[in-house]
Protein backbone atom coordinates (compact mmCIF):
# COMPACT_ATOMS: atom_id res chain seq x y z
CA UNK A 1 0.00 0.00 0.00
CA UNK A 2 3.40 2.18 0.59
CA UNK A 3 3.39 3.20 -3.02
CA UNK A 4 0.38 4.89 -3.20
CA UNK A 5 1.20 7.50 -0.10
CA UNK A 6 0.52 10.36 -2.83
CA UNK A 7 -3.03 9.14 -3.73
CA UNK A 8 -5.79 8.77 -1.68
CA UNK A 9 -8.16 7.61 -4.16
CA UNK A 10 -7.32 5.25 -7.17
CA UNK A 11 -9.89 7.31 -9.05
CA UNK A 12 -7.79 10.76 -9.07
CA UNK A 13 -5.02 8.99 -10.32
CA UNK A 14 -5.77 9.92 -13.95
CA UNK A 15 -2.61 9.90 -16.48
CA UNK A 16 -2.68 13.61 -17.16
CA UNK A 17 0.02 16.58 -16.94
CA UNK A 18 -0.47 20.07 -16.70
CA UNK A 19 2.06 22.02 -19.22
CA UNK A 20 2.58 25.95 -19.61
CA UNK A 21 1.76 26.59 -23.23
CA UNK A 22 5.41 27.76 -23.94
CA UNK A 23 6.25 24.10 -23.14
CA UNK A 24 3.96 22.40 -25.08
CA UNK A 25 4.30 24.46 -28.44
CA UNK A 26 7.83 23.56 -27.58
CA UNK A 27 6.84 19.97 -26.98
CA UNK A 28 4.60 19.72 -29.92
CA UNK A 29 6.96 20.79 -32.65
CA UNK A 30 10.21 19.00 -31.18
CA UNK A 31 7.69 15.65 -31.35
CA UNK A 32 6.91 16.67 -35.26
CA UNK A 33 10.25 17.13 -35.63
CA UNK A 34 10.92 13.12 -34.88
CA UNK A 35 10.85 10.81 -37.74
CA UNK A 36 8.86 8.14 -36.58
CA UNK A 37 5.36 8.33 -37.32
CA UNK A 38 4.56 7.99 -33.55
CA UNK A 39 5.48 10.93 -32.40
CA UNK A 40 3.57 12.49 -34.55
CA UNK A 41 0.50 10.63 -33.25
CA UNK A 42 1.37 11.91 -29.60
CA UNK A 43 2.14 15.59 -30.84
CA UNK A 44 -1.27 15.29 -32.34
CA UNK A 45 -3.26 14.10 -29.32
CA UNK A 46 -1.28 16.62 -27.52
CA UNK A 47 -2.34 19.33 -29.41
CA UNK A 48 -5.88 18.32 -29.65
CA UNK A 49 -5.99 19.49 -25.89
CA UNK A 50 -4.74 22.89 -25.84
CA UNK A 51 -6.85 25.54 -25.89
CA UNK A 52 -6.32 28.73 -27.28
CA UNK A 53 -5.91 31.52 -24.52
CA UNK A 54 -5.03 29.67 -21.68
CA UNK A 55 -1.88 29.73 -19.76
CA UNK A 56 -1.62 26.38 -18.67
CA UNK A 57 -3.14 23.02 -20.49
CA UNK A 58 -4.40 20.10 -18.64
CA UNK A 59 -3.44 16.81 -21.17
CA UNK A 60 -4.86 13.53 -19.95
CA UNK A 61 -3.03 10.70 -22.62
CA UNK A 62 -2.91 6.95 -22.37
CA UNK A 63 -0.07 6.00 -19.76
CA UNK A 64 2.40 4.58 -22.13
CA UNK A 65 1.62 8.27 -24.19
CA UNK A 66 2.44 9.83 -21.05
CA UNK A 67 5.36 8.15 -20.06
CA UNK A 68 6.85 9.12 -23.56
CA UNK A 69 5.55 12.83 -23.45
CA UNK A 70 7.97 12.72 -19.98
CA UNK A 71 10.62 11.46 -21.67
CA UNK A 72 10.69 14.00 -24.44
CA UNK A 73 10.66 16.77 -21.87
CA UNK A 74 13.84 15.33 -20.49
CA UNK A 75 15.30 15.11 -23.44
CA UNK A 76 14.55 19.32 -23.35
CA UNK A 77 16.30 19.09 -20.54
CA UNK A 78 19.51 18.23 -22.01
CA UNK A 79 19.05 20.37 -24.59
CA UNK A 80 19.21 23.14 -22.06
CA UNK A 81 22.51 20.90 -20.89
CA UNK A 82 24.10 21.10 -24.37
CA UNK A 83 22.90 24.81 -25.06
CA UNK A 84 21.29 24.21 -27.97
CA UNK A 85 18.31 25.92 -25.99
CA UNK A 86 18.06 28.56 -24.51
CA UNK A 87 15.63 30.24 -22.24
CA UNK A 88 15.34 33.04 -24.23
CA UNK A 89 15.04 31.22 -27.70
CA UNK A 90 11.80 29.58 -26.37
CA UNK A 91 10.36 30.88 -23.46
CA UNK A 92 11.23 29.03 -20.44
CA UNK A 93 13.37 27.47 -18.30
CA UNK A 94 15.03 24.04 -17.32
CA UNK A 95 13.19 25.18 -14.00
CA UNK A 96 9.90 25.44 -15.81
CA UNK A 97 9.73 21.87 -17.57
CA UNK A 98 11.15 20.16 -13.55
CA UNK A 99 8.60 21.55 -12.13
CA UNK A 100 6.43 20.27 -14.45
CA UNK A 101 7.55 16.75 -14.21
CA UNK A 102 7.35 17.16 -10.24
CA UNK A 103 4.22 18.42 -10.30
CA UNK A 104 3.06 15.17 -11.59
CA UNK A 105 4.90 13.20 -9.67
CA UNK A 106 3.48 14.55 -6.61
CA UNK A 107 0.21 14.32 -7.71
CA UNK A 108 -0.01 10.79 -9.36
CA UNK A 109 3.44 8.99 -8.53
CA UNK A 110 5.29 7.20 -10.64
CA UNK A 111 3.63 6.12 -13.58
CA UNK A 112 5.01 2.52 -13.02
CA UNK A 113 1.97 2.07 -10.45
CA UNK A 114 -0.01 2.43 -13.36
Amino acid sequence: MARYCNRPNAMLAAPIVTLPTAIARHLCADLLGRWHPYWHRLAHRVTEQLFPGSARHTVTLAPRDLQDLLVVLLDVCLDFYDGTLSPQACGFTEADIQETIDLHQHHYGPLLDY
